[in-house]
């Protein structure tokens, strides 16, 4: 069965044609596939995770994306959080929902045993990375390894997160370099080539986003403007990416995410949290004030939803700028 892969740095998805063997979403005789001719398949960290990260007693940092104000947003699940990473739905949702589907496949920890369920899986985690991952979360070579035992096709997206956490942001480009050129070539091109060697044929690949942006790095500046030593960061890694992905011309579409979030986010308020902590910068989105309440505001109103990740907004407008780029790659008519 010959698997198309949709892959965002840290997310991956892959698409098959329902019901067919040896087949793949693309045209056959002139004729071009529906939206529902696929199945989905996510890989990447808490920029897709669907619930992967099992919820604990306590709210903690690593899991407050099972408590609110997580979900408050997600009329779709009666606005109560669901392991998301925002305040709705997320990346995989969206695309989900351009290829038919009303959300993301079921996370492959609430799947059904030694069942592939009909809309796909999700593999994602929050915590996840390419190479090392954090709190036990799987690597993208161990997502991989879960796909592979399916039998079956998947997409990749990633946000980096956790494998640059160990880079200086303001380190020299000669340093950002070399330690670019160490990951992207070896890790990146190798993943993608399993992948190939599983009968992927088709990827969609997310440029980093301008992490410059994030309120993470916003809030030093009083969230008035964007950090343009670490965009530049993001800049650098994004032109080694697009060098290496270019030798597979054809096979890749790179959605990017850092020309899109930096179109939507143009006013000051777009670069404040809606979910704000009350210790910076090691405090998190839900975390509680001195009465017991949690700081945060009308998520319409803002692109990011925590210190990184954006409102359902955020990802429902930047995903309708990638919608019919996507259909063309994939060869699906609307």
């Amino acid at each position: 069965m010959k698997k198309i892969m949709l892959s965002c740095f840290l997310l991956a998805v892959v698409l098959i044609i329902n019901g067919a063997h040896e087949a793949e979403c693309r045209p056959h005789r002139g004729h071009r596939h529906r939206r529902d001719d696929c199945t989905m398949f996510v890989f990447g960290d808490s920029l897709v995770d669907a619930g992967n990260r099992p919820p604990t007693a306590e709210k903690t940092w690593s899991s407050r994306e099972w408590f609110y104000p997580y979900g408050s947003s997600d009329s779709a699940h009666g606005n109560r959080a669901t392991g998301r990473s925002s305040d709705g739905l997320v990346q995989s949702d969206f695309l989900a929902r351009i290829l038919g589907q009303d959300e993301s496949p079921v996370a492959y920890r609430l799947r059904q045993p030694n069942a592939v369920d009909p809309s796909g899986v999700n593999f994602a985690m929050a915590g996840s990375a390419v190479t090392a991952s954090q709190g036990g979360a799987p690597s993208l070579g161990d997502q991989i390894d879960q796909f592979r035992r399916l039998d079956s096709v998947a997409l990749i997206a990633f946000s980096g997160l956790q494998d640059y956490s160990g880079l200086n942001i303001a380190a020299t480009s000669d340093d950002v370099n070399r330690g670019l050129g160490r990951q992207v070539d070896r890790r990146d091109r190798r993943r993608l080539e399993r992948l190939q060697d599983l009968g992927v044929s088709k990827v969609l690949v997310n440029s980093m986003p301008p992490i410059g942006c994030q309120p993470y790095r916003t809030w030093m500046s009083s969230y008035a403007q964007c950090d343009g030593g670490a965009n530049r960061f993001s800049d650098t890694h994004n032109a080694a990416l697009r060098k290496k992905l270019n030798e597979l011309e054809g096979s890749v579409l790179v959605l990017d995410l850092a020309s899109v979030f930096s179109d939507l986010v143009q006013s000051e308020n777009k670069y404040r949290p809606c979910c704000d902590g009350t210790s910076k910068p090691e405090g998190y989105c839900g975390e509680e004030d001195a009465s017991g309440r949690a700081q945060y505001s009308n998520s319409e109103d803002f692109f990011y939803w925590d210190y990184v990740h954006p409102t359902q907004a955020g990802w429902k407008a930047a995903m309708e700028r990638f919608e019919q780029p996507i259909l063309d790659f994939l060869e699906i008519y609307s």
